[in-house]
């Protein structure tokens, strides 16, 4: 009998999962680590006026202004606004030549995943964009599928202000 390692033909997605508190509960997500920049401590988070309720605001990182999103609010998870001044942590992710943070209550580390554990029957709520999703691992982490919110014409804000 030959020696089988099944791990050779298992194909794994390593990410990124985080943590955002919501009102009595703490939701999970993941995102491709291929799409992550860098995890970033922000000292401030500067208002943008005339943005949808998404964007908490705009930050500099490394010389650069990004926009910082609530992804609940994004997603329709939430309607309540996160306070900018209690944003601490930014996962910034870049995707072509977009770049953006997303805001995080804390990152709980980088895994990687066997594609088999993944579910992609995740969320049959009627009102998101299945696009927005890649499943969801054992543990109950949502994985976005982070390219298609980024590259998304909601989140690129191109308004004049008179």
């Amino acid at each position: 009998m030959g020696n089988c390692n099944l791990e050779e033909n298992v194909e794994f997605m390593e990410v990124i999962e985080f943590a955002l508190n919501a009102d009595n509960s703490v939701e999970k997500y993941a995102v491709e680590v291929l799409y992550v920049n860098e995890v970033y401590s922000v000292k401030k988070v500067a208002a943008l006026p005339c943005t949808p309720p998404f964007i908490i605001g705009i930050m500099n990182f490394r010389g650069k202004i990004i926009s910082v999103i609530d992804i609940r609010n994004f997603l329709g998870f939430s309607v309540k606004k996160i306070d900018r001044d209690r944003v601490r942590k930014v996962i910034v992710i870049k995707a072509e030549e977009m770049e953006v943070g997303v805001a995080v209550d804390s990152v709980l580390g980088c895994n990687k995943i066997p594609l088999t554990e993944i579910q992609k029957k995740l969320l049959t709520i009627t009102n998101l964009k299945a696009d927005y999703f890649k499943g969801i691992t054992r543990e109950m982490s949502i994985i976005l599928n982070i390219k298609s919110i980024i590259e998304d014409e909601k989140i690129i804000v191109d308004e004049e202000v008179i």
